[in-house]
């Protein structure tokens, strides 16, 4: 009892330093003793660490012009398994016979799982590609077109629970053109009518998430912005942080969706589109701090932290620098870039055969690195490649932002400016750009 009251006593940083000092099997059984130490470890992800590498492996990535998605590595970078290389398997062939001949794509990615979708047949698949554990979804019927007019994502901590969840989101209402009475209702609604599925019974329920504070707007709103991304291959982007589900959607903001309380509001954007002339690039995702907000316009880096301490909401400014391409070819050498062979130490999964040298393990602070300290001169003078950044997607243990620019691929740390040369994100064939892509950390634990 004694020491029971002594720890009670000690501030939430001491004791999140004790238990971080446990072994993974004791640290899981404090989690048991009350509700405050539970919450110490799961809003610290103190048992990440034993479950998850804490390391980017690779890159799931869909081409607009290519069947399957493909998986770009450093190949030597790949977990193990008692000192067994564990392959990551880009292909999903393990899955069922012949589905990576069919139209596919990866949908989502959440701390280890990857939702895979059969777009042919119109299945669902959740997967490891380390452990090649995989299990095919039920049919969500809802009475509407569930493959076209819904979004899905795939929440999973395997800190907190063995456990996962598919969230299907309706991106947009079905409006008929003379349907005036329709356009003018509120978006998203008072109550957002989704469908979930859970691990733990397999079967597809209506979640209704009730709105908190005001709406984004209206449907003629977001039909009309969807309108300005009719060249975006991709809609939304989407992070998964503390038992809540962030979404980007039309209209320039974020829907939190809380999945302890059923509840949803509105978090405006921190850009204004209007400003932009609708040319601005921006991006979702979850790195080491939280949920992180980047922007691209031209050349432009903006990268913004969501802050919601003492029930204020606001986005704090952590990156605005111009990107300079001349800079990045430095690092691979001169040359016209359709004969230029680049080597990089990351390559395809269809390349992965023809890698020779002997790679080390990848770190985020060694590489090549491109010195980059003139970054914050805000002059567009000289620029020859507009309009041609993608965020590829956030580190999610470190601040670091992965970019791509005419399929060259690099690592953008968000302090030092630094850029690390990746390689050369195209495949073999001709390609029209890449319109999603899920940064990959393994974990060797099965949902």
């Amino acid at each position: 009892m004694e020491t029971a009251v002594a720890a009670a006593a000690l501030h939430d940083d001491v004791l999140a330093d004790v238990l971080r000092r446990l072994p993974a099997r004791s640290l899981a059984a404090s989690r048991c003793v009350c509700k405050a130490w539970r919450a110490i470890v799961d809003d610290r992800r103190l048992l990440a660490p034993h479950l998850l590498p804490q390391a980017v492996r690779g890159f799931f990535v869909n081409y607009q012009d290519h069947r399957t998605p493909h998986f770009f590595e450093r190949p030597a970078a790949a977990p193990t398994d008692g000192g067994r290389r564990i392959l990551i398997d880009g292909r999903f062939d393990f899955i069922e016979h012949g589905i990576w001949y069919r139209r596919s794509l990866v949908v989502d990615h959440c701390d280890g799982l990857v939702l895979y979708w059969d777009v042919e047949h119109g299945s669902f698949y959740v997967c490891n590609p380390v452990t090649r554990w995989w299990e095919r979804l039920p049919r969500c019927t809802g009475g509407y077109d569930w493959r076209w007019n819904r979004d899905t994502f795939l929440l999973f901590d395997p800190a907190v629970s063995k456990h996962y969840r598919v969230l299907m989101i309706c991106r947009e209402p079905a409006v008929k053109e003379e349907d005036d009475a329709r356009r003018s209702m509120e978006w998203p609604p008072s109550r957002w009518r989704c469908h979930e599925l859970s691990s733990r019974t397999g079967r597809w329920q209506e979640k209704v998430f009730v709105r908190e504070g005001e709406a984004a707007g209206t449907v003629s709103d977001l039909l009309m912005d969807s309108l300005s991304y009719c060249m975006e291959p991709r809609w939304r982007f989407a992070a998964y942080w503390q038992e809540a589900l962030y979404v980007h959607c039309h209209g320039e903001y974020v829907a939190r969706m809380s999945l302890s309380d059923s509840t949803y509001r509105v978090i405006k954007s921190p850009i204004d589109r209007a400003e932009c002339y609708n040319d601005v690039k921006s991006f979702l995702g979850r790195s080491e701090k939280g949920v992180y907000f980047a922007a691209i316009y031209r050349r432009q880096l903006r990268v913004w932290i969501l802050n919601e301490a003492l029930d204020q909401t606001e986005w704090i400014l952590k990156h605005d620098r111009v990107l300079k391409p001349d800079d990045w070819w430095a690092v691979v050498g001169r040359g016209d870039y359709f004969q230029i062979k680049l080597d990089g130490p990351w390559v395809l999964d269809e390349n992965e055969k023809s890698k020779t040298r002997d790679d080390v393990e990848w770190s985020s602070d060694d590489d090549d690195i491109i010195q980059t300290g003139d970054w914050n001169e805000n002059t567009n003078e000289g620029y020859m490649y507009p309009d041609t950044f993608h965020v590829l997607g956030f580190h999610p243990y470190k601040e670091v932002v992965f970019l791509t620019t005419l399929s060259l691929a690099v690592a953008y740390h968000l302090n030092s400016s630094k850029v690390q040369f990746l390689g050369i994100l195209s495949p073999k064939d001709h390609n029209y750009g890449v319109t999603d892509s899920f940064v990959y950390t393994p974990c060797l634990r099965n949902a």
